[in-house]
């Protein structure tokens, strides 16, 4: 009988699921923006992801014993305008934004892999432009060192284990923890040996509360940081400690929404960002608009920005879009920049603004 119990279990680990629901997902996302920075030339370009990033992703699952159920979501980033395969950019680099096997039940959700933490769901839920090429609380938060955000070093860590409540009288709950990060956090790889001086751990803990029109959320961030996170010259893991708190209402003719975060590094002083948005139908299509700033406790060293957009529903999956966006920095960096992944910061003059203008098209299926 033993023997037989083994054998079906070889046999379930290794056969292909009869009874599985499989469904494929993803974004196309093309634009055309021109987009300027001070001491750079101005230039018109075509680009993937303006209001949201480009993707292709699997989700399956199936039904167990118990009440419970296997879920497993195989997703990777695209780039339209490059000649890659689905899962790299032109360099051929891994652009995972998932990749989860994971147990779903009453208590909620455990899982593994590499996935989307509750720092880059905060920024989704109360940020009205996040996850797009104009928003301007990731430009300040990624470009300020921060963590939590949908751009920031902790959106996404490798191991985590996530829980949830999905409904507990409109309080949802979640967590992360992950003990594997290695040349820190929002790394897709792991190195073979993960020494001290390279290894990173974390923690996110957070809590939503959904009530009609009204929605309020916070999470908070510890890690310790290996010096691989920090940068040539650092010597000794330090502890890093973050926390944000957003929430949004639904008027009717508007959607508010605001975020405030704060991070301390080690001994250093707090650092501080804080974004206002507004979402609000007008005509056949709605006006979104969105407002961040941070403050750096070095001299003149902050940024700000805002982007002012119109999106238009051909359908219920497809958006036209316009939008403008613009980011400021302080007279002694150059850290803040549109589009940080086409227009190069490192070449701004310092104390410089950019702008971007943006005509695009996006597709869900």
């Amino acid at each position: 009988m033993q023997k037989k119990i083994i054998a079906l279990a070889v046999a379930a680990a290794f056969s292909a699921p009869a009874f599985a629901d499989v469904n494929l997902y993803g974004v196309v996302d093309a634009a055309v923006i021109n987009v300027s920075g001070s001491g750079q030339k101005s230039d018109l370009l075509a680009v993937s992801g303006g209001l949201s990033s480009s993707r292709f992703g699997v989700k399956v699952t199936e039904g167990l014993d118990n009440g419970l159920t296997a879920v497993a979501v195989l997703e990777y980033g695209m780039d339209t305008e490059v000649n890659a395969t689905i899962g790299t950019d032109g360099a051929g680099v891994l652009k995972a934004r998932q990749q989860m096997l994971a147990v779903a039940g009453d208590f909620g959700t455990v899982a593994t892999g590499y996935l989307q933490t509750a720092g880059y769901d905060f920024a989704v839920k109360y940020d009205a432009t996040s996850g797009s090429q104009v928003s301007p609380l990731q430009n300040v938060t990624k470009g300020g060192g921060f963590y939590i955000g949908s751009l920031a070093a902790a959106a996404r860590a490798p191991a985590p284990w996530p829980t949830s409540r999905p409904d507990f009288n409109g309080l949802t709950l979640a967590a992360n923890y992950s003990t594997e990060v290695t040349g820190g956090l929002g790394n897709a790889g792991q190195a073979s040996t993960i020494t001290v001086d390279n290894k990173t751990s974390a923690y996110l803990l957070s809590a939503n509360y959904a009530n009609g029109p009204l929605s309020v959320g916070g999470v908070y961030l510890g890690a310790t940081a290996g010096t691989s996170l920090l940068g040539a010259g650092a010597t000794a893991t330090v502890a890093v400690k973050e926390y944000a708190v957003g929430a949004s209402y639904d008027l009717g003719v508007a959607k508010l929404s605001g975020t405030y975060q704060s991070n301390t590094t080690g001994a250093a002083s707090a650092v501080t960002a804080y974004s206002f948005g507004v979402v609000a139908p007008v005509g056949p299509g709605a006006l979104a608009a969105s407002y961040a700033a941070n403050k750096m406790t070095a001299a003149n060293s902050s940024g700000s920005g805002f982007t002012v957009g119109y999106l238009y529903g051909l359908n219920k999956t497809t958006t036209a879009y316009v939008a403008l966006s613009n980011m400021s920095n302080g007279s002694a960096t150059r850290a803040y920049s549109v589009a940080g992944n086409i227009l190069s910061n490192g070449n701004l003059t310092l104390g410089g603004s950019s702008s971007l203008l943006a005509l695009g098209l996006n597709k869900k299926f």
